[in-house]
Order: structure tokens, then C-alpha cells, then sequence
């Protein structure tokens, strides 16, 4: 198998992840306050989401890839 087909491959699965789960969160931990040798900590819940059409442009290039890699090996 190529490499272009194999990365072609890979942002096919990322793209189709991306339109499936739609957004992912982490959790961030900082210092708010610090007295003498007592602190305080904040956990922060942040969210991302990924676009549609973010990852149907990469389904888009992958397949496109695919393509390519297959057209090569043909030759």
C-alpha cells in the first residue's frame, strides 16, 4: 500500500470521527489562590468543537488521496 493511500485512509477515519462525536472537552487544573503554604485550586471543564465542514473537507482530501494512491499504483 502507498503512503499517500494510507494517509488518504487516515483523514477519511478523522473526518467521519469528526462529524461523529462532534466536540471533545478537557479538563484544565490552575492555582487561584495561594496563601503562605495553603492553596486553592480551580478545575476548568473546556469544550472544542469541530466543525462539519472541517471534517467533510478532510473526508473530501482523503478520498481524493485514495484516489491518487490507487491512479499511481496502476501505472
Amino acid at each position: 500500500m502507498r503512503p499517500v493511500t494510507l494517509i488518504g485512509i487516515v483523514l477519511i477515519v478523522m473526518g467521519a470521527a469528526g462529524l461523529m462525536i462532534g466536540e471533545f472537552t478537557y479538563k484544565t487544573e490552575r492555582n487561584s489562590v495561594s496563601v503562605g503554604p495553603v492553596q486553592a485550586t480551580v478545575k476548568e471543564e473546556k469544550k472544542i468543537s469541530i466543525p462539519p465542514i472541517l471534517s467533510g473537507l478532510t473526508m473530501a482530501v482523503g478520498a481524493a488521496l485514495v484516489v491518487a494512491g490507487r491512479k499511481k499504483s496502476q501505472t
